[in-house]
Protein backbone atom coordinates (compact mmCIF):
# COMPACT_ATOMS: atom_id res chain seq x y z
CA UNK A 1 0.00 0.00 0.00
CA UNK A 2 1.33 3.42 -1.01
CA UNK A 3 1.14 5.72 2.23
CA UNK A 4 2.63 9.05 3.28
CA UNK A 5 4.68 9.02 6.35
CA UNK A 6 6.61 11.55 8.68
CA UNK A 7 9.21 10.44 10.75
CA UNK A 8 9.70 13.16 13.51
CA UNK A 9 11.85 13.71 16.51
CA UNK A 10 12.90 16.32 18.70
CA UNK A 11 15.84 18.25 18.26
CA UNK A 12 18.70 17.91 21.35
CA UNK A 13 16.60 15.75 23.24
CA UNK A 14 19.43 13.67 24.04
CA UNK A 15 21.68 15.94 25.55
CA UNK A 16 18.29 17.66 27.64
CA UNK A 17 18.69 14.16 28.85
CA UNK A 18 22.29 14.32 29.73
CA UNK A 19 21.93 17.64 31.39
CA UNK A 20 18.67 17.25 33.31
CA UNK A 21 16.23 13.89 33.03
CA UNK A 22 13.47 15.66 35.04
CA UNK A 23 13.06 18.88 32.80
CA UNK A 24 13.32 16.82 29.45
CA UNK A 25 10.57 13.94 30.83
CA UNK A 26 8.47 17.31 30.92
CA UNK A 27 9.18 18.39 27.58
CA UNK A 28 8.41 14.89 26.51
CA UNK A 29 5.15 14.83 28.34
CA UNK A 30 4.14 17.99 26.44
CA UNK A 31 4.98 16.81 23.21
CA UNK A 32 3.06 13.59 23.66
CA UNK A 33 -0.04 15.25 24.46
CA UNK A 34 0.55 17.77 21.66
CA UNK A 35 0.99 15.02 19.17
CA UNK A 36 -1.80 13.13 20.38
CA UNK A 37 -4.47 15.87 20.33
CA UNK A 38 -3.33 16.34 16.66
CA UNK A 39 -3.46 12.38 15.48
CA UNK A 40 -6.56 11.25 17.76
CA UNK A 41 -8.72 13.85 15.97
CA UNK A 42 -8.73 12.55 12.66
CA UNK A 43 -9.28 8.90 12.09
CA UNK A 44 -7.32 9.16 8.55
CA UNK A 45 -4.20 8.66 10.97
CA UNK A 46 -1.76 6.13 12.57
CA UNK A 47 1.29 6.36 14.44
CA UNK A 48 3.12 5.46 17.40
CA UNK A 49 5.96 7.62 19.81
CA UNK A 50 8.97 5.79 20.82
CA UNK A 51 11.13 7.99 23.47
CA UNK A 52 11.59 11.38 21.15
CA UNK A 53 10.91 9.67 18.22
CA UNK A 54 6.99 10.25 16.30
CA UNK A 55 6.04 8.27 13.10
CA UNK A 56 2.69 9.31 11.16
CA UNK A 57 1.74 8.07 8.32
CA UNK A 58 -1.68 8.30 6.20
CA UNK A 59 -3.28 7.43 2.99
CA UNK A 60 -4.15 11.13 3.03
CA UNK A 61 -1.55 13.60 2.08
CA UNK A 62 -2.92 16.36 3.72
CA UNK A 63 -4.48 14.99 6.36
CA UNK A 64 -0.83 14.14 7.50
CA UNK A 65 1.05 17.66 6.64
CA UNK A 66 -2.06 19.51 8.47
CA UNK A 67 -1.34 17.24 11.72
CA UNK A 68 2.24 17.82 11.32
CA UNK A 69 2.09 21.46 10.80
CA UNK A 70 -0.58 22.01 13.67
CA UNK A 71 2.06 19.61 16.06
CA UNK A 72 4.82 22.11 15.44
CA UNK A 73 2.89 25.04 15.99
CA UNK A 74 1.78 23.45 19.36
CA UNK A 75 5.13 22.65 20.40
CA UNK A 76 6.62 26.15 19.42
CA UNK A 77 4.68 27.88 21.17
CA UNK A 78 6.15 26.52 24.31
CA UNK A 79 9.45 27.82 23.59
CA UNK A 80 8.56 31.29 24.88
CA UNK A 81 8.15 29.86 28.92
CA UNK A 82 11.39 28.14 29.06
CA UNK A 83 14.04 29.92 30.97
CA UNK A 84 16.88 28.08 30.33
CA UNK A 85 18.31 27.70 26.85
CA UNK A 86 19.60 24.40 26.84
CA UNK A 87 15.55 23.30 27.14
CA UNK A 88 13.66 23.74 23.67
CA UNK A 89 11.00 22.29 22.08
CA UNK A 90 11.33 21.55 18.50
CA UNK A 91 10.30 18.82 16.33
CA UNK A 92 12.21 17.94 12.95
CA UNK A 93 11.00 15.83 10.74
CA UNK A 94 10.81 14.60 6.86
CA UNK A 95 7.86 12.94 5.08
CA UNK A 96 7.94 11.24 2.01
CA UNK A 97 5.97 8.67 0.16
CA UNK A 98 6.25 4.78 -0.64
CA UNK A 99 4.72 1.51 -0.59
CA UNK A 100 4.70 0.51 3.02
CA UNK A 101 3.89 -2.95 4.71
CA UNK A 102 2.17 -2.09 8.55
CA UNK A 103 0.94 -4.75 10.73
CA UNK A 104 1.34 -6.09 14.78
CA UNK A 105 2.78 -8.76 15.64
CA UNK A 106 3.49 -10.30 18.59
CA UNK A 107 6.85 -11.35 19.19
CA UNK A 108 6.60 -12.68 22.69
CA UNK A 109 3.83 -13.19 25.71
CA UNK A 110 5.65 -9.40 26.90
CA UNK A 111 6.84 -7.74 23.25
CA UNK A 112 4.36 -6.71 21.00
CA UNK A 113 5.96 -4.73 18.07
CA UNK A 114 4.30 -3.16 14.58
CA UNK A 115 6.11 -4.35 11.77
CA UNK A 116 7.19 -1.52 9.65
CA UNK A 117 8.65 -1.84 6.47
CA UNK A 118 9.39 0.21 3.03
CA UNK A 119 11.09 3.16 0.75
CA UNK A 120 8.63 5.65 2.66
CA UNK A 121 10.09 4.96 6.25
CA UNK A 122 13.74 4.66 4.74
CA UNK A 123 14.05 7.65 3.08
CA UNK A 124 12.07 9.83 5.85
CA UNK A 125 14.61 8.17 8.61
CA UNK A 126 17.58 8.78 6.89
CA UNK A 127 16.52 12.58 5.46
CA UNK A 128 15.20 13.36 8.76
CA UNK A 129 18.80 13.67 10.73
CA UNK A 130 20.29 16.18 7.91
CA UNK A 131 17.72 18.46 8.49
CA UNK A 132 18.83 21.81 10.55
CA UNK A 133 16.25 23.73 12.46
CA UNK A 134 12.71 23.00 13.46
CA UNK A 135 11.36 22.30 9.68
CA UNK A 136 9.60 19.70 8.00
CA UNK A 137 10.75 18.48 4.05
CA UNK A 138 9.04 16.71 2.28
CA UNK A 139 10.39 14.73 -0.47
CA UNK A 140 8.26 14.34 -3.98
CA UNK A 141 9.40 12.54 -6.56
CA UNK A 142 9.84 14.64 -9.38
CA UNK A 143 8.64 12.44 -12.70
CA UNK A 144 5.73 11.27 -10.22
CA UNK A 145 3.24 13.51 -11.64
CA UNK A 146 0.62 12.26 -9.41
CA UNK A 147 3.08 13.01 -6.65
CA UNK A 148 3.47 16.31 -7.37
CA UNK A 149 0.36 17.15 -8.23
CA UNK A 150 -0.93 16.21 -4.82
CA UNK A 151 1.54 18.00 -2.85
CA UNK A 152 1.71 20.73 -4.44
CA UNK A 153 -1.36 21.72 -6.31
CA UNK A 154 -3.63 20.82 -3.57
CA UNK A 155 -5.29 23.20 -1.67
CA UNK A 156 -6.39 21.01 1.50
CA UNK A 157 -2.71 21.25 2.58
CA UNK A 158 -2.93 24.44 4.86
CA UNK A 159 0.23 25.56 4.96
CA UNK A 160 2.66 26.82 1.93
CA UNK A 161 5.16 24.35 0.58
CA UNK A 162 8.21 26.48 -0.62
CA UNK A 163 9.62 25.12 -3.63
CA UNK A 164 12.90 26.63 -3.71
CA UNK A 165 14.63 24.55 -0.85
CA UNK A 166 18.34 23.85 -1.62
CA UNK A 167 18.01 20.04 0.11
CA UNK A 168 19.22 17.94 -1.88
CA UNK A 169 19.58 13.77 -0.63
CA UNK A 170 18.16 11.16 -3.24
CA UNK A 171 18.05 11.24 -6.97
CA UNK A 172 15.19 12.23 -8.94
CA UNK A 173 13.57 13.51 -5.50
CA UNK A 174 13.35 17.46 -5.19
CA UNK A 175 12.39 18.63 -1.33
CA UNK A 176 10.21 21.50 -0.27
CA UNK A 177 9.86 23.16 3.22
CA UNK A 178 6.62 23.65 4.59
CA UNK A 179 6.11 26.71 6.03
CA UNK A 180 4.21 25.84 8.99
CA UNK A 181 4.03 29.12 10.75
CA UNK A 182 1.22 29.50 8.17
CA UNK A 183 -2.46 27.86 8.38
CA UNK A 184 -4.51 28.83 5.70
CA UNK A 185 -7.38 27.18 7.37
CA UNK A 186 -7.75 30.23 9.35
CA UNK A 187 -9.18 33.69 7.91
CA UNK A 188 -6.97 36.10 6.60
CA UNK A 189 -6.21 38.23 10.13
CA UNK A 190 -6.17 35.06 11.80
CA UNK A 191 -3.44 33.69 9.84
CA UNK A 192 -1.39 37.06 9.94
CA UNK A 193 -1.52 37.34 14.04
CA UNK A 194 -0.51 33.62 14.63
CA UNK A 195 2.25 33.91 12.52
CA UNK A 196 3.10 36.77 13.99
CA UNK A 197 2.92 35.80 17.59
CA UNK A 198 5.39 32.73 16.16
CA UNK A 199 7.82 34.74 14.45
CA UNK A 200 8.44 36.73 17.50
CA UNK A 201 9.01 33.77 19.58
CA UNK A 202 11.41 32.60 16.85
CA UNK A 203 13.17 36.24 16.43
CA UNK A 204 14.04 36.22 20.35
CA UNK A 205 15.32 32.17 20.49
CA UNK A 206 17.86 33.42 17.53
CA UNK A 207 18.91 36.63 18.63
CA UNK A 208 19.50 35.55 22.60
CA UNK A 209 21.40 32.48 21.44
CA UNK A 210 24.14 33.92 19.45
CA UNK A 211 26.73 32.78 21.67
CA UNK A 212 25.46 29.54 21.77
CA UNK A 213 26.60 27.67 18.90
CA UNK A 214 24.97 24.22 19.70
CA UNK A 215 21.52 24.86 18.51
CA UNK A 216 21.97 28.99 17.26
CA UNK A 217 21.94 27.28 13.40
CA UNK A 218 18.50 25.47 14.47
CA UNK A 219 17.11 28.76 15.51
CA UNK A 220 18.21 30.52 12.61
CA UNK A 221 17.14 28.26 10.19
CA UNK A 222 13.73 28.27 12.14
CA UNK A 223 13.58 31.87 12.23
CA UNK A 224 13.91 31.56 7.66
CA UNK A 225 10.58 29.30 7.84
CA UNK A 226 8.58 31.57 9.88
CA UNK A 227 10.27 34.96 7.77
CA UNK A 228 9.16 32.53 4.12
CA UNK A 229 5.57 32.24 6.28
CA UNK A 230 5.50 35.84 6.77
CA UNK A 231 6.29 36.88 2.80
CA UNK A 232 2.66 36.96 1.73
CA UNK A 233 1.64 39.68 4.80
CA UNK A 234 4.56 42.00 3.76
CA UNK A 235 3.04 45.47 2.23
CA UNK A 236 5.24 48.65 3.18
CA UNK A 237 8.67 49.47 3.84
CA UNK A 238 7.45 50.10 7.40
CA UNK A 239 7.00 46.85 8.28
CA UNK A 240 7.79 46.08 11.95
CA UNK A 241 8.67 42.47 11.32
CA UNK A 242 11.30 43.36 8.87
CA UNK A 243 12.70 46.77 10.06
CA UNK A 244 13.85 44.06 13.38
CA UNK A 245 15.37 41.88 11.27
CA UNK A 246 17.28 44.51 9.04
CA UNK A 247 18.19 46.29 12.52
CA UNK A 248 19.05 43.17 14.79
CA UNK A 249 20.40 40.32 12.99
CA UNK A 250 23.61 42.22 11.05
CA UNK A 251 26.59 39.69 12.75
CA UNK A 252 28.25 37.56 10.64
CA UNK A 253 26.57 34.38 12.00
CA UNK A 254 23.02 35.57 10.73
CA UNK A 255 23.63 35.67 6.77
CA UNK A 256 21.19 33.20 6.03
CA UNK A 257 18.68 35.47 7.54
CA UNK A 258 20.29 38.54 5.03
CA UNK A 259 19.99 36.41 2.25
CA UNK A 260 16.15 34.87 3.29
CA UNK A 261 15.09 38.64 3.36
CA UNK A 262 16.95 39.60 0.08
CA UNK A 263 14.98 36.73 -1.54
CA UNK A 264 11.60 37.56 -0.32
CA UNK A 265 11.44 40.96 -0.71
CA UNK A 266 13.26 40.68 -4.39
CA UNK A 267 11.64 37.50 -5.60
CA UNK A 268 8.76 39.40 -6.55
CA UNK A 269 6.45 36.27 -5.60
CA UNK A 270 3.63 38.67 -4.66
CA UNK A 271 4.08 40.82 -7.54
CA UNK A 272 5.03 43.54 -5.15
CA UNK A 273 8.61 45.70 -6.04
CA UNK A 274 10.21 45.92 -2.71
CA UNK A 275 14.09 46.81 -4.57
CA UNK A 276 13.68 50.84 -4.65
CA UNK A 277 12.85 50.33 -0.72
CA UNK A 278 15.80 52.81 0.69
CA UNK A 279 15.91 50.44 3.76
CA UNK A 280 16.55 46.92 1.83
CA UNK A 281 19.59 49.30 -0.09
CA UNK A 282 21.24 50.27 2.92
CA UNK A 283 20.56 47.22 4.27
CA UNK A 284 22.04 45.18 1.53
CA UNK A 285 25.16 47.71 1.58
CA UNK A 286 26.36 47.23 5.00
CA UNK A 287 25.65 43.42 5.11
CA UNK A 288 27.51 42.49 1.60
CA UNK A 289 30.95 43.98 2.88
CA UNK A 290 30.80 41.77 5.46
CA UNK A 291 33.02 38.59 5.46
CA UNK A 292 29.72 35.93 6.05
CA UNK A 293 28.70 37.57 2.36
CA UNK A 294 30.81 34.85 0.86
CA UNK A 295 28.43 32.10 2.74
CA UNK A 296 25.33 33.77 0.29
CA UNK A 297 27.50 34.02 -2.73
CA UNK A 298 28.24 30.17 -2.10
CA UNK A 299 24.44 29.47 -2.12
CA UNK A 300 23.28 32.03 -4.85
CA UNK A 301 25.93 30.40 -7.13
CA UNK A 302 24.09 27.02 -6.64
CA UNK A 303 22.02 25.98 -10.19
CA UNK A 304 18.75 26.14 -8.11
CA UNK A 305 19.21 29.37 -6.88
CA UNK A 306 19.88 30.99 -10.51
CA UNK A 307 16.78 32.48 -10.00
CA UNK A 308 17.83 34.57 -7.04
CA UNK A 309 21.03 35.37 -8.16
CA UNK A 310 19.41 36.87 -11.27
CA UNK A 311 17.14 39.09 -9.09
CA UNK A 312 20.02 40.19 -7.00
CA UNK A 313 21.98 41.20 -10.31
CA UNK A 314 19.27 43.54 -11.64
CA UNK A 315 19.10 45.04 -8.01
CA UNK A 316 22.93 45.86 -8.13
CA UNK A 317 22.37 46.81 -11.46
CA UNK A 318 19.29 49.76 -10.44
CA UNK A 319 20.68 50.93 -7.24
CA UNK A 320 24.41 52.01 -9.38
CA UNK A 321 26.37 49.71 -7.16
Amino acid sequence: MELILAYVDLLGFTKMIEKNQKKSEEILLQFYTIAFSSINNDERLKGNISSDCLLVYSESYPALINCLTEIYRGCFLWNDSFTDSDFYLLPRGAVSIGEMTIGERDTSMTITKDFMIGKALVHSSKLEPLIKGSRLVVAVHNTDEQQVQALLYNKEICSLLYRNCTFKFWEDYIYLDTLWFLDLNKPLPAQKEQVIQLLNIAINLAAKNIRNKKVLDHYINTLRIGLLSYAPFIDTEDDVIIKTIMKEFRAGHYWLIWLTVIEILLNNQNNKSYSGWPSLQSFYKKVSLEKSWIYILEEINKPEKAYLKKDIQKFIHKINL
